[in-house]
């Protein structure tokens, strides 16, 4: 074919119309890739490319996410993982192949993606920690208008991640699959709206079992051990705690009623809107203790419809914006795909801000509010 395949029309073209119900699509311009979806009603392809989209975590859900906003035609993504491509991903992880196994996931996510996938996104990608290298993901974030995150770190990181958004005003986007089950939250991180911490605890991430609390004679080996928690400010942490405690080294009783209560608070403390950009780390965090993969299993089927779904419920939220007498929307959404008796199950409700309960949101408020000051 001599036509050269126009791939960014919108901009060369300045196609920046939306058509509204009852108008006709304007004439189609040959090779443009994105006209199926410019011409859908009240859909604004402008908005979806000129947005920046940091994918952290590139597995099950993020892969297939990932592969989503570029065909959708977002301006830039970014992409962190620090896990290796394993057989056991292969069956449901859509941008790898037997050939990749071994291989850094998000390498050949980038690869993959811009060798069949792209069609004007930038794609940028990181081998990271993100725990560990925590002051990156927030100069990534910093450039960013939306977050997914993805990554099975547990609560406190999550916890951790929608603090990030709040104090950046950007959108936090998170989801979970497993078996034929697939959840989706979505909160806009805006100081007046509500966020994940507003319906969602941290607790359990702090607490242990009788069994775990077996061996607890070094405190800071059974943190290392138990939760992954590291790192000099950690340490700190547990001083503190131990000199507000006057303990030395506390029974596995106190360990788990009196340490862990306040080595909650002041973690979260420290995970805060107004200081949650100055950490080069937050090893400090808790990684919580849950079942494998394998106990529950999972599918292409759920891990692909759940990564569309993901990416539906965030442009839904966009073009919610774009129209501001739509109603109110839904910030949690839980999908069962089990089919046998003949449907799909599906819930959702929007969250009501917490400012009561949320440190996060009451912390942000203030933000906010010193600002217009």
């Amino acid at each position: 074919m001599s036509d050269e395949v126009e791939v960014n029309a919108t901009r060369k073209h300045s196609l920046n119309s939306v058509i509204s119900d009852g108008e006709q699509p304007p004439v189609e311009i040959h090779g443009d890739v994105f006209d199926r979806q410019r011409v859908m009603k009240n859909f604004d392809q402008t908005l979806i490319e000129q947005q920046h989209a940091f994918v952290l975590g590139v597995g099950g859900i993020g892969s297939s996410i990932a592969m989503s906003l570029v065909r959708l035609g977002v301006d830039t993504i970014y992409l962190l993982d620090r896990d290796i491509i394993d057989a056991s991903n292969l069956n449901r992880q859509i941008l790898f192949s037997r050939l990749d196994v071994g291989q850094s996931k998000v390498e050949v996510a980038a690869k993959h993606l811009k060798e069949m996938h792209n069609l004007r996104t930038n794609i940028y990608y990181y081998h990271l920690d993100a725990v560990l290298n925590w002051s990156s993901v927030v100069d990534i974030a910093k450039k960013c208008t939306v977050i997914f995150n993805n990554i099975d770190y547990g609560a406190v990181f999550d916890h951790a991640v929608n603090s990030l958004c709040k104090s950046l005003s950007i959108s936090y986007v998170a989801g979970s699959t497993y078996a034929n089950n697939i959840e989706i939250n979505l909160f806009s991180g805006l100081s007046n709206d509500s966020c994940w911490a507003c319906h969602n605890s941290t607790n359990d991430s702090f607490k242990f079992s009788v069994k775990d609390l077996e061996n607890t004679n070094d405190i800071q080996l059974f943190l290392r051990d138990m939760c992954f928690i590291s790192g000099e400010q950690s340490q700190l942490f547990i001083n503190e705690v131990l000199n507000e405690l006057n303990l030395n080294q506390p029974s596995p009783s106190q360990l788990s009623t009196l340490f862990m209560p306040l080595y909650q608070k002041k973690v979260l403390r420290f995970l805060l809107p107004e200081s949650i950009q100055k950490h080069q780390s937050i090893g400090f965090i808790p990684k919580d203790r849950t079942f494998p993969t394998r106990t529950v299993g999972s599918w292409i089927g759920v891990c692909v419809s759940g990564a569309c779904l993901i990416v539906n419920t965030w442009v839904q939220y966009l073009m919610k914006k774009m129209n501001l007498n739509e109603s109110t929307f839904h910030n949690w959404s839980q999908f069962n795909l089990s089919m046998f008796d003949g449907g799909y199950y599906t819930v959702g409700f929007p969250n009501e801000q917490n400012l009561r309960d949320c440190s996060i949101c009451s912390n942000a408020k203030q933000i906010a509010e010193k600002t217009i000051k």
